[in-house]
Protein backbone atom coordinates (compact mmCIF):
# COMPACT_ATOMS: atom_id res chain seq x y z
CA UNK A 1 0.00 0.00 0.00
CA UNK A 2 0.86 3.41 -0.37
CA UNK A 3 -0.36 6.86 1.25
CA UNK A 4 -0.50 10.18 -0.28
CA UNK A 5 -1.66 13.31 1.33
CA UNK A 6 -5.58 14.41 0.08
CA UNK A 7 -5.06 18.63 -1.07
CA UNK A 8 -7.93 19.27 -2.38
CA UNK A 9 -11.74 16.99 -3.20
CA UNK A 10 -14.53 17.98 -4.75
CA UNK A 11 -17.46 15.64 -6.17
CA UNK A 12 -19.42 15.99 -9.22
CA UNK A 13 -23.25 16.30 -9.36
CA UNK A 14 -24.82 16.31 -12.81
CA UNK A 15 -23.54 19.24 -14.43
CA UNK A 16 -21.69 20.84 -11.66
CA UNK A 17 -18.83 20.12 -9.22
CA UNK A 18 -19.27 20.58 -5.50
CA UNK A 19 -16.47 21.92 -3.05
CA UNK A 20 -15.75 21.13 0.35
CA UNK A 21 -13.51 23.06 2.70
CA UNK A 22 -11.52 20.23 3.50
CA UNK A 23 -9.07 20.38 7.09
CA UNK A 24 -7.18 17.25 6.23
CA UNK A 25 -7.15 14.26 4.13
CA UNK A 26 -5.21 11.16 3.05
CA UNK A 27 -5.47 8.67 -0.17
CA UNK A 28 -4.42 5.23 0.12
CA UNK A 29 -3.56 2.87 -3.04
CA UNK A 30 -4.30 -0.43 -1.89
CA UNK A 31 -1.88 -1.99 -5.25
CA UNK A 32 -4.21 -5.03 -4.73
CA UNK A 33 -6.25 -6.91 -7.60
CA UNK A 34 -8.90 -4.25 -7.93
CA UNK A 35 -7.51 -0.95 -7.93
CA UNK A 36 -8.99 -0.08 -4.63
CA UNK A 37 -8.17 3.27 -3.39
CA UNK A 38 -9.42 4.55 0.08
CA UNK A 39 -10.23 8.29 0.76
CA UNK A 40 -10.28 10.19 4.41
CA UNK A 41 -11.43 13.71 4.12
CA UNK A 42 -11.56 15.53 7.36
CA UNK A 43 -14.32 18.72 6.53
CA UNK A 44 -16.85 20.87 8.15
CA UNK A 45 -19.38 19.38 10.46
CA UNK A 46 -22.05 21.14 8.59
CA UNK A 47 -21.43 18.39 5.62
CA UNK A 48 -21.91 15.53 8.16
CA UNK A 49 -25.82 15.25 6.72
CA UNK A 50 -25.19 15.55 3.18
CA UNK A 51 -22.15 12.42 3.03
CA UNK A 52 -24.39 10.60 5.38
CA UNK A 53 -27.60 11.15 2.69
CA UNK A 54 -24.72 9.20 -0.13
CA UNK A 55 -23.76 7.17 2.30
CA UNK A 56 -27.40 5.91 2.33
CA UNK A 57 -28.16 5.88 -1.01
CA UNK A 58 -25.87 3.36 -1.50
CA UNK A 59 -24.61 4.36 -5.24
CA UNK A 60 -21.34 5.22 -6.61
CA UNK A 61 -20.17 9.15 -6.86
CA UNK A 62 -17.58 10.68 -9.05
CA UNK A 63 -15.02 12.50 -7.03
CA UNK A 64 -12.23 14.15 -8.20
CA UNK A 65 -9.58 14.26 -5.94
CA UNK A 66 -5.85 16.59 -6.00
CA UNK A 67 -3.23 13.90 -4.58
CA UNK A 68 -0.05 15.17 -2.75
CA UNK A 69 0.75 18.61 -4.79
CA UNK A 70 -2.12 21.27 -5.03
CA UNK A 71 -0.54 21.55 -8.27
CA UNK A 72 -1.52 18.24 -9.65
CA UNK A 73 -4.29 17.76 -11.98
CA UNK A 74 -7.05 16.06 -10.07
CA UNK A 75 -7.60 12.16 -10.41
CA UNK A 76 -11.33 11.33 -11.40
CA UNK A 77 -12.98 8.24 -9.24
CA UNK A 78 -15.73 6.49 -8.26
CA UNK A 79 -16.22 6.34 -5.20
CA UNK A 80 -19.21 5.02 -2.24
CA UNK A 81 -19.05 7.11 0.96
CA UNK A 82 -18.16 3.72 3.68
CA UNK A 83 -18.20 5.35 6.61
CA UNK A 84 -19.35 8.89 8.73
CA UNK A 85 -18.00 10.28 11.76
CA UNK A 86 -18.81 13.04 13.76
CA UNK A 87 -15.66 14.27 15.64
CA UNK A 88 -16.23 17.80 17.37
CA UNK A 89 -17.34 20.25 14.80
CA UNK A 90 -15.71 18.46 11.84
CA UNK A 91 -16.86 14.90 10.07
CA UNK A 92 -14.16 12.61 8.71
CA UNK A 93 -15.90 10.64 5.62
CA UNK A 94 -14.27 7.62 4.50
CA UNK A 95 -14.70 6.58 0.65
CA UNK A 96 -13.76 3.28 -1.14
CA UNK A 97 -13.15 4.20 -4.70
CA UNK A 98 -11.40 2.95 -8.07
CA UNK A 99 -9.98 5.35 -10.47
CA UNK A 100 -12.07 6.57 -13.50
CA UNK A 101 -10.11 6.93 -16.34
CA UNK A 102 -6.46 8.21 -17.24
CA UNK A 103 -5.49 12.13 -16.85
CA UNK A 104 -5.22 12.62 -20.97
CA UNK A 105 -8.21 11.20 -21.27
CA UNK A 106 -9.73 14.50 -20.06
CA UNK A 107 -7.24 16.58 -22.18
CA UNK A 108 -8.17 14.97 -24.93
CA UNK A 109 -11.85 14.97 -24.31
CA UNK A 110 -11.47 19.06 -23.29
CA UNK A 111 -9.96 19.61 -26.39
CA UNK A 112 -12.61 18.08 -28.74
CA UNK A 113 -14.99 20.27 -26.90
CA UNK A 114 -13.15 23.19 -27.42
CA UNK A 115 -12.55 23.09 -31.19
CA UNK A 116 -16.41 21.87 -31.63
CA UNK A 117 -17.82 24.78 -29.86
CA UNK A 118 -15.21 27.69 -30.15
CA UNK A 119 -14.21 28.70 -33.39
CA UNK A 120 -10.53 29.88 -32.55
CA UNK A 121 -7.46 27.80 -33.92
CA UNK A 122 -3.27 28.80 -33.22
CA UNK A 123 -2.91 30.30 -30.05
CA UNK A 124 -6.34 31.29 -29.39
CA UNK A 125 -7.07 27.75 -29.02
CA UNK A 126 -3.83 26.97 -27.09
CA UNK A 127 -4.46 30.28 -24.43
CA UNK A 128 -8.00 28.49 -24.24
CA UNK A 129 -6.96 25.51 -23.82
CA UNK A 130 -4.17 25.88 -20.94
CA UNK A 131 -7.48 28.14 -19.26
CA UNK A 132 -9.69 25.31 -19.97
CA UNK A 133 -6.82 22.90 -18.19
CA UNK A 134 -6.43 25.25 -15.09
CA UNK A 135 -10.34 25.16 -14.46
CA UNK A 136 -11.04 21.36 -14.84
CA UNK A 137 -14.78 22.09 -16.37
CA UNK A 138 -17.33 19.40 -16.41
CA UNK A 139 -17.46 18.58 -20.39
CA UNK A 140 -20.92 16.44 -21.26
CA UNK A 141 -20.37 14.10 -23.56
Amino acid sequence: MKTFKLMKIQIIEDETIRNFNLHDGLIINKEDDHQTWILEAFLDGSEAEYFKSLQQSKHDIEVLAVISNEKNDPAGLYAAVHEVKEIGDRVSVLFTAHMRNQRNEYAEELLAYILDNKNISGDELLAEFKHQMQEKPRIKK
